[in-house]
């Protein structure tokens, strides 16, 4: 008992840190996995002063590079295990800080709010990393500043940080003013400088800089269902079996798509009756296309969401509909909240330009792709296709996509 009065934080800690890892992990994998997929994180410079060319860029900055490891729903599980921890543990230094007369056992419950509230924003899909990354910061600064004693000299690095930090992370910056309560009105109005000051500077209205220019997506059906996001992060680990145990009665339209495929995948359909169900696209044209419908599958041109889209374009090229794939890896791209770009939706679009001989085009994305972490392998092999097309030929699935291609008529472009 001693030793468990003792070190009880500290085990504490560690079943939250356990917690959250098999939270994320088990439970809810695909919605970090849905994050990664938004997200074409480049090592140069140009991204990088492009991010810092607007307040909050360097919080962007920093989550956007975490995201790309979320392609491993084990690392997405670690890496937000690591975060709330340090957010916990930032929260208890501060309250220690500022409340030195503060219990334990008291200071320790409220060390777990920040955490929490966390927890919350990476459960919301039109989330970024962004205001998490930006919290981290800010508190990691104001633990630093809390260490200057001299209540005159904490303020002039306060009046000095704070315009900083609100350019390096967004409005969350406005926490630094906490560290000098005396002077609240002085840094809440430098604050307020910075904020409107901004806003002459960036193509952005008050409105949403006062919000966070990456703080929350707009549109979040953009995204996709959870059904849908867990749907594609199975079908992208080609978990055919797991798809038929989770989705038995679907709500969405593609998602039965995908299991009827897994049903053929696992034997239980044949492939002449998996096509049958899964009928050529036919459009319905009024004054426009408007519609098409590929058997239980409906979308509007549009394909309705990110998650949707990608599922589309994975399942078109499995089956040999090259023109269909394309199309939705270029619409899943149009529905990235942010405007960004997808290093998934331009993996997919190199192969398919290998495909179609589109060579030049591919070696376009391929040089965007040279510069990214996880992909930078697979770019340096397909770059040695391009260049050599003969080598195509020792590849079957491009050879078969190839030779099938040839064979059909672009029913989606007309």
């Amino acid at each position: 008992m001693t030793a468990l009065s003792k070190y009880w934080e500290h085990i504490t800690v560690a079943f939250l840190a356990i917690v959250v890892f098999c939270y994320w992990l088990f439970l809810y994998p695909f919605i970090p996995v849905t994050r990664e997929m938004s997200v074409l994180f480049l090592w140069n410079t140009d991204y990088l002063m492009e991010r810092l060319a607007v307040p909050g860029g360097l919080a962007q900055y920093l989550g956007e590079g975490i995201a790309q490891f979320f392609m491993n729903p084990f690392n997405a599980a670690l890496v937000y295990a690591v975060i709330f921890v340090i957010a916990q543990q930032l929260t208890s230094c501060l309250l220690r800080q500022f409340f030195p007369a503060i219990k334990s056992m008291v200071r320790f419950p409220l060390s777990l709010v920040s955490p929490c509230i966390l927890w919350y924003l990476a459960m919301l899909p039109d989330v970024p990393l962004t205001p998490t990354l930006a919290t981290l910061l800010v508190m990691v600064v104001g633990r630093g500043l809390m260490t200057v004693t001299s209540k005159r000299l904490r303020l002039v690095v306060l009046c000095l940080l704070i315009p900083v930090m609100y350019w390096l992370t967004g409005p969350l910056a406005a926490l630094l003013v906490l560290c000098s309560i005396r002077w609240i009105p002085l840094t809440v109005t430098l604050f307020a400088a910075s904020l409107i000051g901004s806003s002459y500077v960036t193509p952005y209205p008050l409105e949403q800089i006062a919000k966070g220019i990456d703080y929350r997506w707009s549109d979040t059906k953009k995204l996709g269902t959870y059904e849908e996001m867990e749907c594609d992060m199975l079908m992208r680990q080609h978990a055919w079996n797991k798809i038929l145990q989770k989705f038995k009665s679907p709500e969405s339209p593609v998602v039965r798509s995908v299991y009827l495929y897994a049903c053929h995948q696992t034997g239980q359909v044949g492939y002449n009756e998996f096509m049958a169900r899964i009928a050529p696209p036919v459009a319905n044209y009024d004054s426009e296309p408007s519609a098409f419908c590929i058997g239980d599958l409906h979308f509007v041109v549009n394909f309705g969401t990110l998650s949707s889209a990608f599922i589309v374009s994975d399942l078109a090229l499995m089956i040999d509909w090259e023109n269909i794939a394309q199309r939705a890896a270029f619409e899943a791209m149009e529905y990235i909240p942010n405007y960004n770009k997808s290093a998934r939706a331009l993996r997919t679009l190199t192969e398919l330009c290998i495909i179609t001989e589109q060579y030049d085009v591919a070696r376009k994305y391929l040089s965007i792709l040279d510069e990214t972490t996880f992909y930078r392998g697979w770019a340096k092999k397909m770059r040695a296709l391009v260049d050599n097309p003969k080598l195509i030929e020792q590849y079957p699935f491009f050879q078969k996509s190839r030779e099938s291609y040839k064979k059909t008529e672009d029913i989606f472009f007309i």
